[in-house]
């Protein structure tokens, strides 16, 4: 047994062992559920984005017929692509390219983020707390969306983790070009994922590697120079060169985000608490003027005291709980104890730090603070430590309580997957309208002809539930959906699709049941 755990918390060994149960893990929750279809609309914005990087483009110019394929979360102009900065869907796209299915790009964000927060781990607590922690968090956070959905989540957090054990490792002697190279890998992963949380994060670890680099450690600044700062600025380089053209393709200018582009087209509801929001929508389609005006009031709402309040609970209800369960969080009550390690405090004052910032936008979900999963961990594991050396007299009754809740913990998740693989069936998806709307393209597709599919929504249809989204490439699509915009501007669209069947779909209640009947239109 001795030498099982011996090999198994090797620092290679250990990463290698974390990465294959994370990939397990992941894959058994699309066993459980099937292959996942894309919900929100970020999803889809997040799928265009994939598809469009493994047709070998940054972006897709913009299509004739446009305004009738305009949807949300995507850009219609200056070009066709997603809002989105593109790291989660190069993850997506690369998954999707060597297996055919896009979730397997989830699954390897996945493994990169448990393998990611095993590395900064084992130098923040030692290896064979690092392996122990990151697989019962693998198992556990397998349970959640992070491994079942296209949101993301796990490159941001995979990335922080980088930057984070790559800084600890610099500052405590190990100033090698490796650890170097690993922290300018992160950045630009944060940059390309949640730039905002992953900049607020920036901050204090730059303070701490300018004290390293202004101390009197071992070594001339000449060295450090060498082994540290000239790697780190050539992979920085490197990456904002990337930005800039990426950003080029899409919006025209290098300095330009497309997230702020489609911010200024939309004239949406603002980020951030203290900006102004717009008076009016700036389109003609009643549902995305509506989905519009629920944003706003969710805005409206959280910029008042009740909603930074809910802000806040929604950090420890949705976030931690997603990290660690809820019966299993009291070693966090050895924090006081465990602020006396400067890295805890380090770990401490930089999740306040990036708290405080995020405070100060609009809305939240548990990804968004997913830069901060990395320090969570490491301060969970520095309290289980002490938990570990607790003496009832003469007894070290600690190391007994300390494992118990690493076992209850991995159980929790691995029990809570097997059993669900044990028990699952057939699924009813006959209610379920992503499917429905998948039943629908496919059963068309396998027609010979192409199809034109317009989307005509009622009074009772939900904006969250959006159905016209279209791939990469709409012209060589055999389905392709398309917005309702009454007869007469629909004639342009079904002239340039004139070599395709048009049909009709009428989305009143979301439930369905849904009805696909020839597109006639009247004699002009």
């Amino acid at each position: 047994m001795k030498r099982i755990v011996r090999f198994a918390t090797r620092p290679v060994n250990a990463l290698v062992l974390v990465a294959v149960a994370a990939f397990l893990f992941a894959a058994a929750a699309t066993a459980v559920h099937g292959f996942p279809k894309p919900l929100d609309h970020d999803e889809y914005s997040y799928l265009l984005q994939a598809e469009t990087f493994m047709s070998g483009r940054l972006t897709t110019p913009t299509h004739p017929m446009w305004r009738h394929f305009e949807t949300f979360h995507v850009l219609q102009q200056p070009t066709y692509a997603s809002k989105y900065p593109p790291a989660n869907a190069l993850f997506i796209a690369a998954g999707w390219q060597a297996t055919g299915r896009p979730i397997a790009g989830v699954w390897f964000s996945f493994v990169f983020m448990c393998v990611a927060i095993c590395w900064m781990l084992q130098g923040w607590l030692g290896p064979r707390w690092g392996m122990a922690i990151s697989l019962a968090f693998a198992s556990w956070v397998s349970l959640s969306y992070w491994s079942y959905s296209y949101w993301g989540g796990a490159v941001a957090a995979g990335a922080a983790a980088l930057v984070l054990g790559a800084t600890y490792r610099i500052v405590n002697r190990r100033a090698v070009p490796g650890n170097a190279l690993a922290l300018g890998v992160g950045l630009m992963l944060l940059a390309n994922s949640r730039p905002y949380e992953g900049m607020l994060l920036a901050i204090p670890v730059f303070v701490v590697l300018a004290r390293w680099f202004l101390s009197d450690h071992p070594g001339t600044w000449r060295q450090k120079m060498r082994s540290v700062l000239i790697p780190l600025a050539a992979v920085c380089l490197i990456g904002f060169a990337c930005m800039a053209r990426y950003n080029s393709a899409v919006t025209g200018s290098w300095h330009q985000l497309p997230y702020t582009v489609y911010q200024k087209a939309r004239a949406g509801a603002p980020l951030f608490i203290w900006q102004k929001s717009a008076a009016t929508a700036p389109t003609r389609d009643v549902v995305m003027q509506r989905f519009m005006a629920s944003e706003d009031t969710v805005y409206r709402a959280a910029a008042t005291l009740n909603g930074r309040v809910d802000f806040v609970t929604s950090f420890a209800n949705d976030f931690l709980l997603i990290l660690i369960p809820a019966t299993l969080l009291l070693p966090f009550l050895l924090i006081p104890a465990a602020i006396r390690l400067r890295r805890i405090r380090f770990a401490l004052i930089t999740i306040l730090w990036v708290l405080f910032g995020m405070a100060f936008t609009a809305w939240f979900l548990p990804h968004y603070a997913a830069p901060l999963v990395g320090l969570v961990l490491a301060t969970y594991g520095v309290c289980l430590r002490l938990l570990a050396d607790l003496h009832l007299g003469a007894r070290r009754i600690g190391r007994f309580l300390a494992v118990s809740i690493l076992l209850l913990w991995f159980v929790k998740g691995a029990g809570s997957s097997l059993w669900n693989l044990a028990r699952s069936g057939p699924r009813d998806t006959s209610a379920d309208w992503p499917s429905q709307r998948q039943l629908i393209a496919d059963t068309l597709a396998r027609h010979s002809q192409r199809n034109l599919i317009i989307v005509r929504y009622g009074a009772q249809h939900g904006p969250g539930n959006e159905w016209v989204y279209n791939s990469a490439n709409i012209d060589a699509s055999r389905v392709v959906w398309a917005r309702d915009m009454g007869e007469v501007d629909n004639r342009p669209l079904i002239e340039y699709f004139r070599d395709r069947a048009a049909w009709i779909v009428d989305i009143n209640d979301d439930s369905g049941p849904y009805t696909v009947r020839p597109y006639i239109p009247s004699a002009p």
